[in-house]
């Protein structure tokens, strides 16, 4: 678990993006709840990601 712990960002990101293609060519379409959580998934991905660059860097910020 630890080692898949980094690669949580880029996760959610890919989860994100299946959900808004899921939602795209399914009958669900019209249910907004579902593209925002494709939405929300997609933006804490980019968080958590951003935050581990970051983290892992050597050069102050």
């Amino acid at each position: 678990m630890k080692k898949l712990l980094p690669f949580l960002g880029l996760f959610l990101i890919i989860i994100g993006t299946t959900l808004l293609i899921v939602t795209r060519f399914s009958p669900l379409s019209n249910h907004n709840s579902l593209l925002v959580s494709g939405l929300l998934c997609i933006l804490s991905g980019i968080i958590l990601h951003i935050r581990r660059i970051k983290h892992e860097s050597k050069f102050p910020y």
